[in-house]
């Protein structure tokens, strides 16, 4: 996510390409990856959303297209997908201000390159991918799959990275079609990575108070406009909110902290899957900064198996932020898990 980082370099395929076709939809630039490939006999069809990193494009994510449909695909045509499988497509866009929709470059930057307004166009950013998703996915089937004989999308999963990791949280907890997600070197907590990167920037915010931190948030680095919108779509911030202390230890999750975060979790995330990959090195969106999180929230799905909420935390060594080939091959064999066990349909109430 920093400037000369792209956290999907390395990662050369020697598949043949997927094939890619090109919407406006919603005045978005949308490409669909895989449409060519689908078998004729072909009835359903899931929809694999891949959202990109900060500072890259849609076309940065046809590698992880192709490596994923080529091995559901091959899955298919070897028998081991079971009987009646579906297909899959998956579809990219540019997220805001990037690629086909950049309207202020300095905008995607951190503090450290310069823009004193990071933790809001971040958000923002993460926000509206999450809100373009949904509004592309209420107009996809008008451009593709259109006549009466054509397959039907009955599933949706979404697979973010870095940048668009965040945005795969917020995807998963706000659109009830998505019934799963893989969030790559992504947070759930964005105010404790923004304030980990405040401290690691030396903001004045950060640093000019005794102790350092107390004055940050609130301050124009993070106004409490935006508190407030952490408090509606971030993962933390949403389902455990007021749980972080910038100066200290954290306050104690008590029952009523946690049974409000059952209800939002049956509400949001019954009968959901999720895949969390983390590189044990990253120094940009270090695991530590969602790990208090993740642990309440890992701790109320095993109190509440009812939920029937599952979540896999893979951590890989040597990784810093990179979503390398073994990441790229783990969502891949998740992905092909799901769809041959025929999960995808849910409870959530949203």
């Amino acid at each position: 996510m920093a400037t000369t980082n792209n956290p999907l370099e390395g990662n050369p395929s020697d598949l043949p390409a997927i094939s890619i076709q090109t919407y406006t939809i919603a005045g978005i630039v949308t490409h669909v990856h895989g449409l060519s490939e689908l078998p004729p006999a072909t009835s359903t069809v899931a929809c694999l959303w891949l959202l990109h990193p900060r500072l890259q494009t849609a076309e940065k994510m046809a590698p992880i297209a192709t490596a994923i449909i080529s091995a559901w695909n091959a899955r298919i045509h070897s028998g081991r997908a079971g009987k009646n499988p579906p297909s899959l497509i998956a579809v990219s866009f540019d997220q805001r201000n990037h690629g086909t929709r950049l309207v202020d470059k300095l905008h995607n930057e951190a503090w450290r390159q310069g823009n004193p307004r990071h933790a809001q166009d971040m958000f923002g950013c993460i926000h509206g991918t999450a809100t373009d998703t949904s509004q592309i996915m209420d107009h996809l089937t008008s451009y593709v799959l259109t006549s009466p004989s054509s397959p039907q999308i009955t599933q949706h999963f979404v697979l973010g990275i870095s940048l668009g990791g965040h945005a795969a949280w917020h995807c998963i907890l706000a659109e009830p079609r998505i019934t799963a997600a893989v969030v790559g070197i992504g947070c759930p907590d964005y105010t404790r990575l923004m304030a980990d990167r405040a401290r690691l920037s030396k903001l004045d915010s950060y640093t000019s108070s005794t102790p350092p931190g107390a004055a940050f948030l609130g301050s124009a680095d993070f106004p409490r406009a935006l508190q407030d919108a952490i408090a509606q779509y971030d993962p933390a911030g949403l389902l455990l909110p007021g749980h972080f202390n910038p100066t200290g230890a954290d306050p104690e999750v008590g029952k009523a902290a946690t049974d409000r975060m059952k209800v939002l979790l049956r509400e949001r995330l019954h009968g959901k899957r999720m895949l969390n990959l983390s590189g044990k090195d990253d120094k940009l969106v270090p695991y530590a900064t969602g790990e208090a999180f993740l642990n309440v929230f890992t701790r109320a799905l095993d109190e509440e198996p009812s939920l029937d909420v599952t979540f896999e935390d893979v951590l890989f060594d040597g990784v810093g932020h990179a979503f390398p080939q073994a990441m790229v091959e783990k969502s891949a064999d998740w992905i092909c898990g799901l769809l041959e066990k025929g999960e995808g349909t849910v409870t959530s109430k949203i």
